[in-house]
């Protein structure tokens, strides 16, 4: 089922939302998207393309916000390299299934995407944000500006099926969801030492995996169900180093609190890896997301949600109670660094 076919999909899961319609707030805006289109039709029709029609691009809201998020993180984002993706030849091969794809999203039910997570959130949280179907060079999808002026980019993809649509159009909402949780965990680290508070920062990076479990809606469902096989046999393969990744991450950790990055980008560029696709911030925030709601259940794994050193420690006691009853062998975060970021404080 492609994404064309998406607005069935989405009709039908509205029910799950509607009990609940003020917690979720999207907007829409096409702008960046349409504006493309527009210039990669007009050069495929032979006509000029006037400067006006890229200073309107430039202007619109979707890529100067685009262009602020790539800049912030230090990532080239150039007037000129994008007026050369725009007219490359791959993007005017794909731009009748690109007009499909962003005609079907414009009548997607996006609220209901959304809802699906609410049961994952606090219950005084909402998911008030702007959603930007955007085309651009890098595939990715993303929140911007959670806690001050919420942002969704969507890449647009002719090839994403409609569940993936609606699971990564919840997965991005469940962070929109949590940013003033976030902003509260930020302000409790304060009183961190540098290194300590930089470790606990970055746990708030397991919010991918969490984010991954709140999309699929229970522990009991697999992860990847709504993605294409390919996804799912990666990610299948990707759990099964979870010891190997979370001691990696252990380390990353205690390195942070020790000062063992010279410079903090060092650490940075490190910690940034662990995206990867899909990679440990998802694979093993969502093991341990997992492991937590099934011994401790879903109210107690929201806590964790919004304070990350809350849930290793409560996966630490569940996976030490798993291992002691001789069940299977399970590996837990250090001792020393959950007394560093204060774990048992957060409790």
């Amino acid at each position: 089922m492609t994404i064309r076919h998406a607005l069935p999909f989405l009709l039908a899961a509205a029910a799950a939302g509607a009990a609940e319609p003020d917690r979720v707030q999207l907007r829409l805006d096409t702008s960046e998207a349409e504006l493309v289109l527009a210039i990669v039709e007009k050069r495929a029709a032979g006509k000029e393309v006037p400067a006006a029609d890229w200073q309107a691009l430039f202007a619109s809201e979707p890529y100067a916000r685009l262009k602020n998020r790539e800049l912030g993180m230090r990532r080239d984002f150039d007037d000129n390299d994008f007026r050369r993706f725009v007219f490359s030849d791959d993007l005017g091969k794909r731009a009748a299934a690109l007009r499909r794809t962003l005609d079907a999203w414009k009548q997607a039910d996006l609220k209901a995407a959304a809802s699906r997570v609410l049961p994952y959130l606090p219950k005084d949280a909402r998911i008030r944000a702007t959603v930007y179907p955007v085309i651009k060079p890098k595939t990715n999808s993303f929140v911007f500006e959670a806690a001050t002026d919420p942002a969704i980019f969507l890449y647009l993809d002719p090839d994403q099926s409609a569940s993936d649509f609606a699971n990564t159009v919840a997965h991005e909402s469940h962070h929109v969801g949590f940013s003033a949780a976030a902003a509260a965990y930020a302000d409790r680290l304060k009183a961190l030492p540098e290194g300590a508070r930089a470790a606990a920062q970055w746990m708030g990076a397991f919010g991918e995996g969490l984010a991954v479990l709140a999309a699929a809606g229970s522990p009991d469902v697999h992860p990847m169900q709504d993605f294409a096989d390919a996804d799912r046999t990666r990610w299948d393969q990707d759990a099964k180093f979870f010891e190997q990744l979370l001691r990696q991450l252990d380390q990353f950790f205690l390195d942070l609190v020790d000062g063992g990055f010279a410079k903090p980008e060092v650490a940075d560029r490190v910690a940034l890896s662990f995206f990867g696709y899909r990679g440990p911030w998802y694979t093993v925030g969502y093991r341990m997301g997992v492991v937590v709601e099934k011994r401790f259940g879903r109210a107690v794994l929201v806590q964790c949600m919004a304070d990350p050193r809350l849930l290793l420690a409560r996966y630490n006691e569940a996976a030490n109670e798993t291992s002691e009853a001789g069940k299977e062998t399970m590996p837990v975060w250090s001792a020393a660094l959950l007394t560093a970021v204060g774990a048992d404080k957060a409790k």
